[in-house]
């Protein structure tokens, strides 16, 4: 887990837990408190009304609802009081991958999870909110308090449908080579509540399949392009070509074979599709489609099933 300057870890025992393939870089759910409120030591993440629309004396900014045991929830609901500009200011976000060898993250996912409240009656009410970043390599709560280091990243418009307001969001955002940012989430007149803000990348995870043992490997770290990794063939198997197989981790961290892994000739796939097992016919037995076998017979290939 993720600490901010040196705070504790928490145990939060409903947190939930994260797949193979995803590694976070900052949790929403990390924290007992968010924002600061009176009597609150220092905490992670800034609330800022740049709009000053408070015509009834309602606070119309950013602030933090629940218990105070893992309350990772943020809501803001100001749209009656008329044009609203409220951020929402993320604690600095390191993206520099651990190893020491200085790699930066050139791309990162953010997953938004919540409830839009009262946006289905109510035309003065958006559904949708904006991102911003402000890429820099240090910690400084003063500079990310200006709004003007933000360049805008994208929009948030969650779907859902009539009667049920919860939703999921996924957000890509690309990155330059500072090694950290901060992220803004801004209210220009929604009524939204956020469970959750995780900003998380993805690997592929080292494994073997489809007779490709698969090193681990991240996430393209392009929207425009997926760079190749290669493979090793298991034992018994080679590419059409004799090089080794190809790879992308595409989106999500799910693996894409662009060059696969073939049973060479006088072995056939076994029952489990992980090996390849030997046998005096060939492969006239072989049944998976999914495969191509090479048989004695000449170069050709054949589909088998």
């Amino acid at each position: 887990m993720r600490s901010f300057n040196g705070e504790p870890n928490p145990f939060f025992a409903n947190r939930p837990m994260y797949s193979v393939n995803e590694r976070p870089l900052m949790d929403s759910r990390d924290y007992n408190r968010l924002l600061q409120e009176s009597g609150d030591a220092y905490v992670p993440w800034q609330s800022l009304d740049r709009d000053n629309n408070n015509t009834n004396m309602v606070v119309t900014k950013w602030t933090q609802t629940g218990s105070a045991t893992c309350a990772g929830t943020v809501t803001v609901c100001g749209f009656s009081e008329g044009a609203q500009e409220n951020w929402l200011i993320t604690q600095h976000i390191n993206t520099v991958l651990p190893g020491g060898g200085g790699e930066r993250l050139r791309k990162v996912t953010v997953q938004f999870e919540g409830t839009l409240n009262g946006c289905d009656i109510s035309r003065q009410c958006r559904q949708s909110f904006e991102l911003y970043k402000w890429e820099t390599s240090a910690i400084d709560r003063n500079g990310a308090t200006n709004t003007n280091n933000y360049v805008r990243v994208g929009r948030v418009s969650p779907a859902v449908t009539s009667g049920v307001m919860s939703f999921v969001d996924y957000h890509d955002i690309e990155l330059g080579t500072t090694g950290g940012f901060y992220l803004g989430v801004v209210d220009l007149s929604t009524c939204v509540t956020l469970t959750r803000i995780l900003v998380l990348y993805y690997v592929c995870p080292e494994e073997t399949s489809e007779l490709i043992s698969r090193p681990e490997a991240i996430e393209s770290q392009s929207l425009e392009g997926s760079p190749s990794v290669e493979g090793e063939c298991v034992e018994n198997s080679s590419t059409e070509s004799g090089a080794n197989p190809i790879l992308i981790c595409g989106g999500r961290g799910q693996w894409d074979v662009i060059e696969p892994c073939l049973c060479n000739p006088g072995y056939q796939l076994n029952s489990s599709q992980d090996k390849c097992s030997g046998t005096s016919r060939g492969c006239a037995n072989c049944v998976n489609v999914m495969f191509f076998c090479r048989v004695p017979r000449g170069n050709l290939l054949i589909r088998t099933g």
